[in-house]
């Protein structure tokens, strides 16, 4: 079984794909050359603050995680939303209106019927009542962390049996969308540090591992740990397979195996102190977006946060192309990199 431990993002890429080239097998997998380890991964980031992707040979869009921590944080899994940002999303959805394994509904609005989770507006929702079948699982979270500080309880569920496993007719679920993420768990350590782990059954190194699974993740962890006044700890990432196609990326693999990275974390300072707080800075954040597809640019508001101003100057580099001034340093190298 491989087990990594590395500071940041950019050393677990390199080291992953090495691996992958000297340990990896290959097989068919539905028409297409698969390289995957033979066993279960778990890697270790010791700074997920470190998310940042550096090295031009990934070709990284540094503005889709933003877009999809933003979709997931709102509850929706429209594809009006997040196909601004990745139009090529569409190939994945049963319908081309909905994600139908979008993570954001069952984040904010676990239902546990058959049902398949269909939310695009704007609003969020209110922390679920005693008599309402919904579970806001970010609210469980932290009434877990209420409860007990070192509890070992507080985990989000993504799979659905009622709703990914079979259809209404009894017989296996056809779809494109399979949620891969299956479990998300948040813990304490002895020195006041939010731990994460996530537990995914199959992983894609460039489009999932690397592109936006590992960013929203620790982007959420950092949320969490500013809400539960915990400083960041530790983010584990295991895999039961983690892959990549030969077709699609044998020769970005190699490109990578030979780098010899940097990793650069960035600590925000922030402003909102609970889930209340931060729903209504997304909410906020959700009608800036909106305001920049519609060609209002004007001024970037303050959101009163370091972190949500970073998050809105992302959207407005990405709608105006224009010179943006970010907080995080290394932003601005990375969009000023991106823009030459």
């Amino acid at each position: 079984m491989f087990v990594g431990e590395y500071y940041g993002i950019n050393s677990l890429l390199v080291d992953v794909c090495k691996k992958l080239i000297s340990e990896g097998r290959t097989r068919n997998v539905r028409g297409f050359e698969c390289v995957e380890f033979p066993e279960p991964v778990i890697l270790k980031i010791k700074d997920p603050t470190a998310r940042w992707i550096i090295i031009p040979e990934r070709k990284w869009n540094p503005i889709l995680p933003y877009a999809e921590s933003l979709w997931l944080a709102s509850g929706r899994n429209d594809m009006d939303f997040i196909q601004y940002f990745l139009p090529s999303l569409l190939d994945f959805s049963d319908d081309g209106v909905f994600m139908r394994g979008g993570y954001g509904p069952r984040f904010r609005n676990f239902s546990g019927n058959n049902v398949d989770y269909k939310i695009g507006n704007n609003s969020l929702l209110e922390a679920p009542s005693s008599c309402n079948v919904n579970t806001d699982q970010f609210f469980y979270v932290l009434k877990c962390f209420e409860k007990d500080r070192y509890t070992r309880q507080a985990v989000i569920t993504i799979g659905d049996p009622a709703k990914d496993c079979f259809s209404k007719e009894g017989v296996l679920k056809i779809t494109k969308d399979i949620p891969c993420t299956r479990l998300i768990q948040f813990m304490c350590t002895p020195d006041n540090k939010l731990n994460m782990s996530v537990f995914m059954r199959s992983n894609d190194v460039i489009w999932g591992l690397s592109g936006v699974n590992i960013f929203n993740f620790t982007f959420m962890q950092e949320y969490f740990a500013r809400m539960l006044g915990l400083d960041v700890g530790s983010y584990y990432h295991i895999v039961n397979n983690l892959h990549y196609y030969k077709n699609r990326h044998q020769e970005m693999v190699e490109n990578l195996s030979m780098k010899s990275p940097d990793d650069i974390g960035f600590k925000y300072k922030k402003n909102f102190n609970s889930l209340k707080e931060f729903d209504k800075k997304i909410g906020e954040l959700i009608e800036y977006e909106n305001s920049l597809r519609n060609d209002q640019y004007g001024i970037i508001p303050n959101f009163g946060d370091d972190f949500f101003n970073d998050w809105a100057s992302v959207f407005y580099h990405k709608k105006t192309n224009r010179s943006t001034k970010f907080i995080n340093p290394l932003l601005n190298k990375i969009f000023n990199d991106s823009s030459n």
